[in-house]
């Protein structure tokens, strides 16, 4: 509005009145006067008061995604954790199968006889079912051990055999051997025998021939 005013400027504000004439006879009503000058512009007047906040606006359109920003880079490695609570036991397992027994070992001297301990709670005697599972464990052990022992015996039996064989073997070779040794020896004996009837009738030719 001030800017308003600079420019179309107002209305100044009527020259003053001049000094009344003497009175004369009433005459016609003379034609209107003349504008007075322009006044001077007037001097910007205060600022006004600073209107009331208008109504907030609507929020606009959700604007589009800019490009990815660059990967930053690592922070420092954090402080480890405390421990966690420690979990619950697991359920008991089953009883493992029985090792095989050991060798027995040398019997200790006698140690002092200690005191008598009080009697226990009478115990319970387990129920068939808990027996069954142990009734097997113990025959397959004792029918793996039955089978190992057998196998054993029959190892033992058959490299028994197996060495008698051999042995035999060895004293048919050298019976062999030896009957061929003595068969070599009776041949030799009868070709010197030959040779040495061969020469006396030669020489009994000759003589023959002397007479």
């Amino acid at each position: 509005m001030a800017d308003d005013d600079a420019t179309t400027g107002r209305v100044g504000r009527a020259g003053p009145q001049g000094k009344p004439g003497p009175k004369g006879p009433p005459g016609n009503a003379g034609s209107p006067g003349k504008p007075g000058p322009q006044g001077h512009i007037g001097k910007r007047g205060p600022d006004g008061l600073r209107g009331k906040e208008g109504p907030q606006g609507k929020p606009g359109a959700q604007g589009a995604a800019g490009p990815q920003g660059r990967r930053g880079e690592a922070g420092p490695q954090g402080p480890a954790g405390k421990d966690g609570k420690d979990g619950k036991p697991g359920a008991n397992g089953l009883p493992g199968a029985a090792g095989p027994q050991g060798a027995q070992g040398e019997r200790g001297g006698r140690g002092e006889a200690g005191p008598r301990g009080e009697a226990g709670p009478p115990g319970t005697l387990p129920s068939f079912e808990q027996i069954v599972p142990w009734l097997h464990l113990i025959f397959k052990e004792w029918d793996a051990y039955r089978k190992a022992e057998e196998q054993r015996e029959r190892e033992a039996r058959e490299a028994e055999e197996r060495a008698i064989r051999e042995r035999e073997e060895r004293d048919r070779a050298a019976l062999a051997e030896a009957e061929a040794a003595l068969h070599d020896g009776d041949a030799d004996d009868d070709a010197e025998e030959d040779d040495d009837d061969h020469h006396g009738k030669k020489k009994k030719r000759k003589h023959k021939k002397d007479k």
